[in-house]
């Protein structure tokens, strides 16, 4: 490439790099207006959202006032009667609607029970624990409340006497009315985001629809966008609740297309501008650079000539600029080529003396070594000359010094790694052991959280088994009275295997064993327990869930299943039958999912069997599954009325039997349950 195109692509990158610099000066002027601008914008949002629910709070409060000093609203929730409530705050003109400032009117006592309430669903979920507790003891709460999916309200909380104790009076109105207004003042649209970034409430469904935005609801956001051929500013920033905890965000999304797309037009009209004056600048550069270098063309095709050999060449004197000084320089040349014949001669003489200092300490090198080495080197120092070259015989040598060479740094290598490993091997025999240890205990912890004492109880029969696959499983099986006449049985398969299966594991038998003393229809526990261990699941865990609940003096089971195996009902004539499924997805993949159970009736001396895919998916060393055909054979040999330690002993047997020495891929857990009848022993 000629010294002149070098020059001019110099040139042209120079421009290109100035360019990118005001470029770059100008993006990060615009991003930090940008960011004063959005700094002021989510403050401004944050003011308005806290003074909103601030004046919103403050007419709830008052509201709930007015309220408690109802007296004839305040007798009827002593007396328990909820109809004669409600006629209360009609009389009083305090019952919600339109005349009044709420919409929503509840009261909750002492343990959180729903004592009145406006809803027809349940008020428990109105307040969390820990601001029920807060109010109860004295401190009014008001706020942002998530009721339900979709579904945002204003709340306000105070203490309230009921029956001689101290309850909750909670009031509440939809967030939508304070959106609209805010939207008005605002000339925007107003979305409100629950913690998932699920929509609550909005002004505008169909244009937070069609943007479907990425908003961050543990932080502030603002951005730009284009929509169709429009402009939007979206700002967003988190919300508080009534608990002072985090409830989501509040975004605005409003159009700015005259504002921006203006100045996104002068933005283009610069750009363009600027690569317009760096090209006409280059042309201007490469123009100049031919006509200053053809004086340089000809003293090069002299030297050219001069490399040749041709010394007869001559150089026409072109005065005192950088040409002359070339053409002084070519005559210096003439000059030394002379002398440089007698330096190679002097040089080839030297050459030669240290070919044979060399060539001996190498001789005396490999006398000191092995035989096979030895002959290879004096084969590598003997062999004949190749080439006509000058220096042929050190190249020769040089090989041989860097074959020895590579032959030690091979070897040193080598015992390197060696050690390295031996090292290595050490460190990890210790951790192994260690963790080996710890993986024991840990299954031992786990193993010991699993009831293993069966109910003492001549209406029923019960027996289980867990084989875990690996030291650490993710089975569980659990089973408690809730009262005299019902009694709970549950078994489940959490995702996964190790340690954050088995903690899952323990967090979800803990609740459903909690849950169920409280709300003890099997679809609604096992609703509370998908949302409260779906709202924090980062790690995407689920387990599959079948929850039943037996009436003992009747038999009849009321069941759900949320994506586990069927149980097996063996019933009194020996067949064996798959419960139907409810249609329920796995517990933690789906808030707010509504389960639906369903019912069965056990005869005297009928059982239910019930089992994890570790039974099912068992493989024999061909890789053939062990299959729900096979297992309801299995139960069917163990004979009509089988005690469940039968039940389980012949279907664990039966998978030995079939997996032949195979490796277990999967905890085997089965729980069995006989229903002796009412009243027998």
């Amino acid at each position: 490439m000629l010294l002149r195109t070098r020059i001019t692509l110099l040139a042209a990158a120079g421009f290109a790099v100035l360019a990118l610099l005001l470029a770059g000066a100008s993006a990060l002027r615009d991003q930090l207006a940008t960011q004063r601008l959005s700094d002021t914008a989510l403050a401004a949002l944050s003011s308005i959202w806290e003074e909103a629910v601030t004046v919103e709070g403050s007419q709830l409060q008052q509201a709930a006032g007015r309220l408690e000093q109802a007296a004839a609203f305040r007798q009827a929730l002593d007396k328990g009667n909820r109809d004669a409530a409600t006629q209360a705050l009609v009389q009083a003109g305090l019952a919600p609607g339109a005349d009044v400032a709420y919409d929503l009117v509840a009261v909750l006592g002492s343990t959180r029970e729903t004592v009145f309430s406006t809803r027809a669903d349940s008020a428990s979920a109105l307040l969390d624990a820990a601001t029920f507790d807060r109010v109860r003891a004295g401190t009014p709460a008001a706020g942002l409340r998530h009721v339900a999916v979709g579904e945002a309200w204003f709340m306000a909380a105070r203490r309230i006497t009921v029956g001689g104790e101290m309850g909750v009076l909670v009031v509440g109105r939809s967030a939508e009315p304070l959106l609209q207004r805010l939207a008005s003042r605002m000339s925007a649209q107003l979305n409100l985001l629950t913690l998932r970034g699920q929509l609550a409430a909005t002004t505008d469904a169909e244009l937070w629809k069609r943007a479907a935005p990425s908003v961050s609801t543990s932080g502030r956001t603002f951005e730009d966008f284009d929509l169709g051929d429009r402009v939007y500013t979206l700002a967003g920033v988190p919300v508080r609740d009534i608990a002072e905890g985090a409830a989501g965000a509040i975004v605005v999304l409003a159009d700015n297309t005259e504002r921006l797309s203006a100045s996104r037009r002068t933005a283009r009209l610069a750009t363009f501008g600027s690569l317009a004056l760096v090209a006409i600048g280059i042309v201007i550069l490469n123009v100049y650079l031919w006509r200053g270098f053809r004086p340089l063309g000809s003293a090069i095709a002299a030297l050219q000539a001069l490399s040749r050999g041709d010394a007869s060449v001559r150089l026409e004197a072109t005065g005192s600029d950088e040409i002359g000084s070339i053409a002084k320089a070519v005559a210096v040349f003439r000059r030394d080529a002379q002398d440089l014949v007698s330096a190679r001669a002097l040089r080839e003489r030297v050459r030669r003396r240290q070919e044979t200092v060399i060539r001996r300490e190498l001789q005396a090198l490999a006398s000191a070594t092995d035989l096979a080495v030895q002959e290879d080197f004096l084969k590598l120092l003997n062999a004949p000359e190749r080439g006509d070259r000058e220096d042929e015989p050190l190249r020769r040598l040089a090989s041989v010094m860097g074959d020895l060479r590579r032959r030690i740094i091979e070897q040193h290598q080598t015992l390197s790694g060696m050690v390295i490993e031996l090292r290595e091997a050490l460190v990890t025999k210790t951790k192994l052991a260690g963790l080996q240890q710890e993986l024991a205990i840990a299954a031992q912890l786990q193993l010991s959280i699993l009831p293993r004492d069966v109910p003492v109880d001549p209406r029923i029969r019960l027996n289980h088994h867990l084989t875990p696959a690996k030291e650490i499983g993710g089975d569980f099986y659990d089973y408690f009275a809730l009262d005299d006449e019902r009694f709970a049985f549950i078994i489940a398969d959490v995702s996964g295997k190790g340690a954050a299966p088995a903690l899952f594991m323990a967090i979800t038998r803990t609740l459903f064993k909690v849950i169920a003393k409280f709300l003890p229809e099997p679809a609604t526990c096992v609703r509370r327990v998908n949302d409260l261990l779906s709202a924090e699941n980062e790690q995407m865990l689920f387990v599959t869930v079948f929850f039943g609940v037996l009436h003992l003096p009747t038999g009849r089971v009321t069941y759900v299943n949320a994506g586990h195996n069927p149980p097996y009902h063996l019933k009194a004539d020996g067949s064996v039958v798959a419960l139907p499924g409810t249609d329920g997805v796995a517990v933690a993949t789906w808030e707010g999912f509504e389960y639906r159970e369903s019912t069965m009736h056990l005869g005297p001396g009928e059982s239910l069997f019930l089992f994890t895919d570790g039974v099912t998916e068992a493989f024999d060393p061909d890789e053939i599954e062990y299959g729900d055909a096979q297992l309801a054979a299995a139960l069917a040999t163990a004979g009509v009325s089988p005690n469940p330690d039968r039940a389980i002993a012949t279907v664990v047997q039966d998978v030995k039997r079939f997996v032949r020495g195979a490796a277990q891929s999967d905890d085997i857990t089965c729980l069995g349950l006989k229903y002796l009848g009412p009243g027998k022993a």
